[in-house]
């Protein structure tokens, strides 16, 4: 049995003419209404931010360092 998701939330902006004639054209192209070539852009893009927010990215140097740390043996606290 497939689940369809609900849409009721709203999501409105104001652009200028040549803006929407442009991702207009775009959306026909890829084959799909405005709204749906924005949300589907608007989310890759925010999925991507949040990747890129919650990704760690090391030279080979630095995953050296951080091999070497982490396999050294820790620092005594102070109590």
């Amino acid at each position: 049995m497939s689940t369809l998701a609900i849409k009721n939330a709203r999501v409105e902006l104001k652009t200028t003419k040549e803006a929407k004639e442009l991702l207009n054209k775009a959306a026909i192209l890829d084959g799909l209404d405005l709204s749906s070539f924005m949300l589907a852009a608007a989310i890759e893009k925010a999925r991507t931010i949040l990747r890129d927010q919650s990704t760690i990215a090391l030279s080979e140097e630095g995953q050296t360092q951080l091999a070497r740390l982490l396999q050294s043996q820790p620092m005594p606290t102070v109590r």
